[in-house]
C-alpha cells in the first residue's frame, strides 16, 4: 500500500488527495477491509415493518422490526472467504454486547417491580450515587433525605445487586411493620455479620430461634425486675453510685467529666448487673479498653461494606474486613468470658445453679442449657448461642442508651433555655427537689417527656436501619415490591422528614406539645415485631438519668461544643461527640 501511495504522489512530494482515489485500487481495498473488520455495530438499529410482506421468500408479519444485520453480513463466508482472522474478537464482542444488553434488561425489569429510586447499574447498583451524594450532602442521613424528597416517602436504593426499600413515613411504616408485621418478621443478615457471628443470637436470628430467644429474654428481664420498682431502684442505685464518685473530684463545687466516661460506665454497669450481677469498678481500665474497641468496631462499618456480597467485600475491603473481625472477636471474648467460665464450672459440678438460685440472665441461660442437654432436647439454648446472646444484649443495651445520653446532653447544653424550663417542671414535681425524680412522675412531666422525645429524635442512633426480608411480591404505599427485596422503616430519614417534623434540624421540644400525636411517631427503638426488646429499659434509664442529673446539677460545656452532632456521618451507626461537661452541684437540692 505504501508503495502504491508513493507512486501516486510522486514519491511523497505532495499530500494524498481525494482526486487520487481512482489511482489507488489497493489502498481502496485496504479501506474496505478495515471497514468490514471494524463493523462498529454488533447489533444494528431496526426498521419498523408496517404491513405483512415477503422477504427472500419468507412471510414477515406487520409489527415485526427488521434490519440489515451488518455484523453478520460482514462475516458471511459466502461473501467474504476466510473472514476468520478476526472472528474470535468479533465473537467476544458479540458475547459481551449480548451479556450487557441482558444485564441492563434484567436490571430494568427488576426495577420496574419496585418503588422509584436512583437509576441502578447491573451488579454495582447505586454505589456510585451513594458515594457521590453522601459526599455532596455531607453524610448518609442527608443523602437519604435527598432521595426521599426526590423519589417520595418509599424509595429503592440498590446496594450492589440487592434492592433495599426504605420507608420514611410513619403511617406507611405502621401499616407495613405493625398491621402486616407477620409478613416481615425475618431480619436480613448482612454478609459481613454472617462472617463474624457463630450463631444468630437474638439480633439476627429468625423463625423459631428468634421467637424462642426473645420470649426467654423478656421473661428473664421481667423476673429481674424490669417494669417494676426493683428495676428503678437498680438504675438509681447505679446513678447515685457514679455521681457520688464524681462529686469527690469537685473543686469549688464543680466537677468536670467527659460525657462518654460518665454515661458509658453507668449504663454499662446497669446492663452488666442484669447479665452478670456485678458492676464495673471505679477505675475499670478493662471496661474503657473494651469500650474503645467497641467504638472502633462500630466506626468501621459503612452501609456499602455491610450490604455488598462477601466476594465483593473480600475483593475490595479485605483488610478492613479482617481488622473489624479481629475487633469483633475481642469484644465478644471479653463480654462472654464470664458466661463461658460459669458454664464450664456448672458442667464440672463446681457451680450449682437452679431457677430459684439464679441471680442474672447468664445463670438462667445456663440452667436452660443444662436442662435441655440433660433431657436430650435439641434446642436453641447452646453454648454458641449464649456467647452471641450476651454480646447482643450487652452491645445493644450499652450503645443505644449511651449514644442517646451523649447526644442529648450536648443538645441540652446548646439550649440552656430548655434546661431552665425543664428544671422548673422537675422541681415542681419533686417538691423543690426534696426527693429524686421517679418513673411514677411521668404523667406529671409533659415538658420533660417532650424534651426526651426531641432528644431521641435527634440522636436516632442508626444512620441506616436494619432490614427485613420480603418473601413474596407485595404492595407498599401503592408501589409493587418484588419478592427478594429487603425493606425497613428508615428511621434516620423518618426522623428528619419535614412533612412530620417541621424544621427538623432545630431542637424544639415544643413541637410535641403542639401536636400530641407526634410523640408516637418518634420510634428510635424500631417498630413492629422486631423492635428493640430493651425499649422499656432504655426509656426508664433515660428518664431517670437525665432528670435526676438536671435536678442536682447545673450543666455547662467545658470548652467548645461541636457543630456536627455526628462524628462519623458516613458510617452505618451514628457516633455522638465526646465533650467535657462542668457539673455544678445545686446546693438547694436535697435529693
Amino acid at each position: 500500500m505504501q508503495k502504491e501511495l508513493m507512486e501516486v504522489t510522486d514519491q511523497g512530494s505532495r499530500p494524498l488527495s481525494l482526486k487520487d482515489r481512482l489511482k489507488t485500487p489497493y489502498y481502496n481495498a485496504v479501506l474496505n477491509e478495515i471497514h468490514r473488520h471494524a463493523s462498529i455495530l454488533n447489533v444494528n438499529f431496526w426498521r419498523i415493518n408496517h404491513e405483512r410482506t415477503e422477504i427472500a421468500g419468507h412471510i414477515v408479519d406487520a409489527g415485526a422490526i427488521i434490519c440489515a444485520q451488518l455484523s453478520a453480513l460482514h462475516i458471511n463466508d459466502e461473501l467474504f472467504k476466510d473472514h476468520e482472522e478476526q472472528r474470535s474478537t468479533m465473537i467476544l464482542q458479540i458475547i459481551f454486547t449480548i451479556l450487557l444488553v441482558w444485564l441492563f434488561g434484567r436490571q430494568f425489569q427488576k426495577a420496574s417491580r419496585l418503588p422509584p429510586g436512583p437509576f441502578a447499574l447491573p451488579l454495582i447498583g447505586n454505589v456510585p450515587q451513594i458515594l457521590y451524594y453522601a459526599w455532596k450532602t455531607g453524610g448518609i442521613v442527608p443523602m437519604l433525605s435527598q432521595f426521599r424528597k426526590k423519589y417520595g416517602n418509599v424509595f429503592t436504593v440498590w446496594l450492589g445487586p440487592l434492592p433495599t426499600v426504605s420507608i420514611a413515613d410513619f403511617d406507611v411504616a405502621h401499616e407495613v411493620m405493625v398491621k402486616n408485621g407477620g409478613k416481615y418478621a425475618d431480619r436480613f443478615t448482612p454478609p459481613t455479620f454472617n462472617y463474624f457471628k457463630e450463631a444468630g443470637g437474638i439480633f439476627l436470628s429468625n423463625g423459631i430461634e428468634w421467637s424462642e430467644q426473645r420470649r426467654f429474654t423478656l421473661q428473664v428481664f421481667r423476673n429481674l425486675g424490669m417494669g417494676k420498682d426493683a428495676f428503678e431502684e437498680r438504675i438509681m442505685d447505679e446513678l447515685n453510685y457514679r455521681l457520688a464518685i464524681m462529686d469527690k473530684t469537685a473543686v469549688d463545687g464543680v466537677s468536670v467529666m467527659k460525657n462518654s466516661v460518665l454515661f458509658d460506665v453507668t449504663v454499662g454497669s446497669i446492663i452488666n448487673r442484669m447479665l452478670f450481677n456485678w458492676r464495673f469498678a471505679d477505675d475499670s481500665e478493662d471496661f474503657y479498653k473494651l469500650k474503645r474497641t467497641l467504638d472502633k468496631s462500630l466506626e468501621g462499618f459503612t452501609p456499602i461494606e455491610l450490604m455488598l456480597p462477601m466476594w465483593m467485600i473480600k475483593m475490595f475491603f479485605k483488610s478492613r474486613l479482617e481488622a473489624n473481625r479481629k475487633i469483633f472477636d475481642e469484644v465478644k471474648d471479653y463480654v462472654a468470658k464470664e458466661a463461658m467460665e460459669r458454664l464450664a464450672k456448672a458442667r464440672r459440678d463446681e457451680l450449682v445453679l437452679t431457677e430459684e438460685s439464679a441471680q442474672d440472665f447468664t445463670d438462667l441461660f445456663i440452667v436452660r442449657i443444662l436442662n435441655d442437654e440433660k433431657n436430650g432436647i435439641m434446642s436453641t439454648f447452646t453454648e454458641e448461642n449464649m456467647r452471641e446472646m450476651v454480646l447482643d444484649l450487652w452491645q445493644t443495651g450499652q450503645e443505644t442508651t449511651t449514644l442517646t445520653l451523649n447526644s442529648g446532653f450536648v443538645n441540652l447544653m446548646k439550649h440552656p433555655e430548655v434546661v431552665d424550663r425543664l428544671r422548673k417542671e422537675l422541681m415542681e414535681v419533686t417538691d423543690q427537689g426534696s426527693r429524686p425524680l421517679s418513673l411514677k412522675d411521668r404523667l406529671k412531666t409533659p415538658y420533660y417527656n417532650a424534651v426526651l422525645n426531641e432528644i431521641q429524635r435527634h440522636a436516632s442512633i442508626l444512620n441506616v436501619n436494619f432490614w427485613r426480608i420480603n418473601h413474596e411480591r407485595t404492595e407498599i404505599a401503592g408501589h409493587t415490591v418484588d419478592a427478594g427485596a429487603i425493606i425497613c422503616a428508615q428511621l434516620s430519614a423518618l426522623h428528619t422528614n419535614d412533612e412530620l417534623f417541621k424544621d427538623h434540624e432545630k431542637f424544639n421540644p415544643d413541637r410535641f406539645l403542639e401536636d400530641a400525636t407526634l410523640g408516637n411517631k418518634v420510634i428510635p427503638f424500631g417498630i413492629g415485631k422486631r423492635s428493640c426488646l430493651g425499649e422499656g429499659m432504655a426509656k426508664a434509664e433515660l428518664y431517670l438519668i437525665i432528670g435526676n442529673i438536671l435536678l442536682r446539677y447545673d450543666i455547662k460545656p467545658h470548652g467548645e461544643l461541636p457543630d456536627n452532632m455526628d462524628k462519623l456521618p458516613f458510617s452505618a451507626v451514628k457516633v455522638a461527640p465526646k465533650v467535657d461537661i462542668e457539673f455544678r452541684r445545686l446546693e438547694k437540692i436535697k435529693c
